[in-house]
């Protein structure tokens, strides 16, 4: 147990083991222990759910430091395409431009290029397949559920990499050639609308360096954002990228017709399950999103979720359909066909094993089930584990004893003797 390498750190003094976090965990990573916060960072997807459920902000996310900017001849920053749940016109979005260059970037690039050329390889791969249900694989909590619960069904993924990834590769590569610097002298940043895309930088699910140099916080540089009128920068904004702020964009940017949209980890959770369980195969495509709403919810993100999705409608019938197309076609064939796909292989992952021996593993199974058996099966989660069988779990391993059943000791009228 651990505090995520410091790209999550826990203030201690602030948590009071009310078990807020735990009991939202999807993948029981959080135990409390001594009235103190406790996180298995084996079984984490890192979705925010426990940051999102604080109520006493003992979690604390630290982003990059400005100051690294200071080492590049040229900063880049890429634009998330949440932003669009943010403004509602142009001259919001001239802010938006404005801020990132106050806070000394050189040069944005929009992302929504990148995800409308990504909705266009989609709609082209699942024509010619008909065998199976693909999955979107641009929410990194997806995959990572998915390696730790599914492994089995890793090859339902689609295989392009996250758009930030592709971006930071189309940046460096288009800015290189528009200011004739090396590529190395170029920094390449994100501003972070959740904690998943923070750690998938930080922590890549492909094993691969980020091609992404620094990752900022999007409620640490968007927190007010004011129009600003009679300035006009350069923009190129794609219409139907946008829509992948929010969840159901499959619907608007494809021709894909048996498709399934589902937003909230635990919503997911059981859509995966009846996948797992052919239960869809029917189905061609499901797009999945961890955060309620799509990245427009995210952890980090400022705006009402379901205002975004409104904003996003708005600011997307206000676009062009031909100057859009005119931005997309100029990138369409900018990269390598390599370049949209992870790096490596996504493998599967195993943490909720009891032991590497098969045997051993069969004796602390049955001895938990002999544990789970005198437990009151309520899942009060008053022992401090999220519920009766991760208890007797805990138990076997070692982390917690029967004595820490709150219930079991009352109904034994204080004592544990039977």
């Amino acid at each position: 147990m651990g505090s995520l390498e410091h790209l999550v750190d826990i203030h201690v003094d602030r948590c009071i083991g009310c078990t807020r976090c735990m009991r939202v965990c999807p993948t029981e990573a959080i135990r409390i222990q001594n009235n103190k916060v406790n996180l298995m960072e084996e079984r984490c997807i890192y979705c925010g759910n426990c940051i999102s459920n604080c109520h006493k902000n003992a979690y604390k996310v630290t982003s990059d430091s400005f100051a690294n900017l200071l080492k590049h001849k040229l900063n880049v920053v890429l634009l998330p395409i949440s932003i669009y749940g943010m403004v509602s016109n142009t001259e919001e979005l001239n802010a938006v431009y404005q801020t990132l260059y106050n806070y000394g970037f050189d040069e944005v690039f929009d992302l929504s290029i990148i995800t409308q050329i990504l909705s266009e390889k989609t709609d082209y791969m699942l024509s010619d397949n008909n065998d199976k249900t693909y999955i979107l694989s641009q929410c990194p909590s997806i995959i990572r559920l998915i390696q730790l619960k599914y492994p089995s069904m890793l090859n339902h993924l689609l295989p392009f990499a996250f758009p930030f990834e592709i971006g930071a590769k189309m940046a460096r590569k288009l800015f290189s050639k528009k200011y004739n610097l090396n590529e190395i002298n170029i920094g390449i940043s994100y501003v972070s609308e959740c904690l998943s895309n923070f750690i998938a930088i930080k922590k890549p699910i492909d094993k691969a360096k980020s091609n992404v140099d620094y990752v900022f916080l999007f409620n640490d540089l968007f927190k007010n954002i004011n129009a600003i009128k009679n300035t006009n920068f350069n923009k190129q904004v794609a219409k139907k990228g946008i829509q992948f702020g929010k969840v159901g964009a499959i619907e608007k940017t494809t021709n894909i017709k048996e498709y399934l949209s589902v937003d909230g980890i635990n919503r997911v959770s059981d859509v995966l399950e009846k996948v797992y369980l052919d239960s869809f195969s029917h189905i061609k495509i499901i797009e999945a999103y961890s955060c309620v709403g799509g990245c427009i919810g995210g952890n980090f993100t400022v705006e009402n979720t379901y205002l975004s999705k409104w904003k996003i409608n708005h600011f997307s019938q206000g676009l062009s359909d031909e100057e859009s197309e005119k931005y997309v076609e100029s990138y369409r064939n900018y990269l390598e066909g390599s370049d949209w796909y992870f790096k490596e292989e996504i493998k599967g992952k195993d943490p909720f094993k009891l032991s590497d021996n098969i045997n051993q593993s069969l004796i602390k199974m049955n001895k938990i089930n002999e544990i789970l058996k005198k437990l009151p099966n309520i899942d009060c989660c008053a022992c401090g584990s999220p519920s009766c069988r991760a208890l007797a779990e805990d138990i076997v391993n070692n982390h917690k004893t029967i004595e820490d059943c709150v219930v079991l000791y009352k109904n034994q009228g204080g004592s544990y003797e039977s």
